[in-house]
């Protein structure tokens, strides 16, 4: 069992671990100048504000703020504890992860262990005896072995207990396999193990996140299977677990990945057996959802590595409001969304075998965008009439309103105008896009404390040099205090991510963009702002003290008492003489 890891090992982890490397598998990243930029993959932006410094082992996004080190970007893409997020890093740069004895098993890793298991179980079955009928089958639907390797194809026997026994053979624990959904619990007490497999007779497709785990499985029902009473389903996935949630996962997508990165762009299919067609006929840039309609997330994913999507739609009634009903979800994501329509009858595997790959980049390049289809389908056969315009006009402005570009927004509105008879006026104010609520700064922000603090947070030595020369014990505002005095006691030894993660909302963006920057003349400038500060929180002590003694000599002389009211000229007139040498 895995223990605690130990903190050595997280920063030596950290300090090995290429930041730019595991952003990328995620993220299309471009470099600007010492650091790297991209779509910020946890909001919908349209103008790349995330930011990415090597040197620092840093992110930051100046749209959302989301910001931190290697293993928090881990952690929110894949949805991992913080102990499997060091692992995981760990094993993508081959580094040994020392451990102390006891602790907590990390709740991921194991699952990732039995199902790569699972998958070698059954790739062997399908190139063995047992297999003749699913390579019948594959021959059938024209995959080739190429195909077979590359997406890890296998075949879940029909016995219903030989998984079990392997997996058990090998040394896994019932419950990862229970928890992994590979097994199910027998609903007869007293049948055989008391287990049984969840895939029987099966094609099996291997499902990986964008990083190549295996984190569950397809199952395709083979034709000609046997059945006593209901039907079985076709299509079978894993349960969810805390691997797997099928509407944030894409089958293909770490087959795909590169594939899209060099396209440009990323093809979306309805099942596997489209998405393997299309592999095969060269379109490799090809994902597909899990049996369910897209999802926002699925698109947010697919918005990491590209801009440009296009989904594979029938080209009869249903496919066309198949594709006027996903343009909303497209919008959510932040995508525009384009629809290639096949002819009617037609799937993308039928498709590319019946008319080759020449046909279906011809039907591809024809793609047009979704919002067509979507503003034909509220418009209707009966567009003419009064109330249908209203209620479509209705739909238009409630999209509208989440469509943060610009530009888009101007189409979207001229083209349903036009199509529905009404005045763009209308759409637009309906469905005008609402601001974002401003955050509150800080009170004091950008005086000469908070920005002191900013550049202590951006620069350790100047924290050492606030620190040693007193000035944090004339700070007024608490909080800007507290701040400066957790940062100078740090001297210089904070992460960046957790640094900036301490400071006040109102600080994070501006000591992110000192801390990725890359301006020399901004570096130069910071002494004389280091400077200005200082002066300005002295020349306030100076005032302040100013104020207080001339508050001491009135008071004393409204109430008649000279001799304190001496007292304190006599120490006005000394401040004021040591003030002017």
């Amino acid at each position: 069992m895995a223990g605690r890891i130990r903190d050595d090992a997280i920063r030596g982890i950290r300090e090995r671990a290429s930041l730019v490397e595991v952003v990328s598998d995620a993220v299309a990243l471009r470099r600007r100048g010492r650091s790297f930029v991209g779509l910020c993959p946890f909001h919908a932006e349209k103008t790349p504000s995330f930011t990415v410094s090597e040197e620092r082992g840093f992110f930051h996004c100046f749209g959302c703020g989301e910001h931190g080190d290697v293993f928090s970007f881990v952690m929110r893409v894949e949805s991992l504890p913080f102990p499997d997020a060091v692992r995981r890093v760990a094993a993508r740069f081959g580094i040994p992860v020392p451990e102390d004895e006891g602790g907590l098993r990390p709740r991921g890793e194991p699952l990732v262990t039995v199902n790569a298991a699972a998958a070698a179980f059954f790739q062997a079955e399908l190139a063995g005896p047992a297999g003749a009928r699913a390579r019948a089958y594959l021959a059938e639907r024209g995959v080739g072995e190429g195909a077979v390797r590359r997406f890890g194809l296998g075949y879940a026997p029909a016995s219903g207990e030989a998984l079990g026994r392997h997996l058990r053979a090998k040394g896994f624990p019932v419950e990862d396999c229970l928890t992994a959904g590979l097994l199910l619990r027998r609903d007869r007490p007293g049948a055989g193990s008391g287990l049984l497999d969840r895939f029987r007779d099966r094609l099996m497709f291997p499902i990986s996140d964008a990083g190549g785990r295996i984190v569950a499985f397809g199952g395709r029902v083979l034709p000609g299977r046997p059945t006593a009473g209901d039907p079985p389903p076709k299509y079978l996935n894993s349960p969810e677990s805390p691997l797997f949630r099928k509407g944030h996962t894409l089958y293909g997508l770490s087959q795909a990945r590169d594939a899209i990165r060099q396209t440009g762009r990323a093809i979306v299919v309805e099942g596997y057996l489209d998405l393997i067609a299309l592999a095969e006929a060269g379109v490799a840039e090809t994902v597909a959802p899990l049996g369910t309609a897209l999802t926002v997330e699925q698109l947010r994913t697919l918005r990491r590595f590209t801009e440009r999507v296009i989904a594979c739609f029938d080209g009869d009634a249903a496919g066309r409001r198949a594709a006027a009903r996903s343009f909303p979800v497209f919008v959510e994501a932040g995508l525009w969304g384009q629809g290639a329509f096949l002819p009617a009858g037609e799937d993308p595997d039928s498709y590319v075998r019946a008319h080759g790959a020449a046909a279906l980049e011809r039907c591809l390049a024809g793609a047009v965008p979704l919002v067509d289809a979507y503003v034909t389908e509220l418009a209707g056969p009966d567009a003419a009439a009064v109330g249908r315009r209203a209620e479509a006009a209705r739909e238009v402005a409630r999209i509208l309103k989440k469509v943060r570009n610009p530009f888009e927004h101007d189409v979207l509105a001229r083209l349903a105008a036009a199509r529905l008879g009404v005045r763009e006026e209308v759409l637009r104010s309906e469905g005008a896009v609402e601001p974002p609520a401003p955050v509150p700064a800080a009170s004091g922000a950008r005086g000469p404390e908070a920005l002191l603090v900013e550049l202590m947070a951006a620069d350790p030595s100047v924290a050492a040099r606030v620190r040693d020369a007193g000035v944090i014990a004339e700070f007024q505002h608490p909080e800007w205090r507290a701040t400066a005095e957790a940062i100078a006691a740090a001297a210089g030894a904070a992460e960046p991510a957790a640094l900036v993660q301490s400071l006040p909302r109102a600080l994070r963006d501006r000591v992110a963009a000192r801390l990725l920057g890359d301006d020399p003349a901004e570096r130069e400038n910071r002494e004389q702002e280091f400077a200005d500060c200082v002066a300005a929180i002295r020349r306030r002590r100076e005032s302040d003290a100013q104020r207080r003694l001339r508050e001491e000599i009135r008071a004393a002389e409204a109430r008649g008492d000279e001799m304190a009211a001496r007292t304190a000229r006599q120490q006005w007139q000394e401040f004021t003489d040591k003030t002017r040498t």
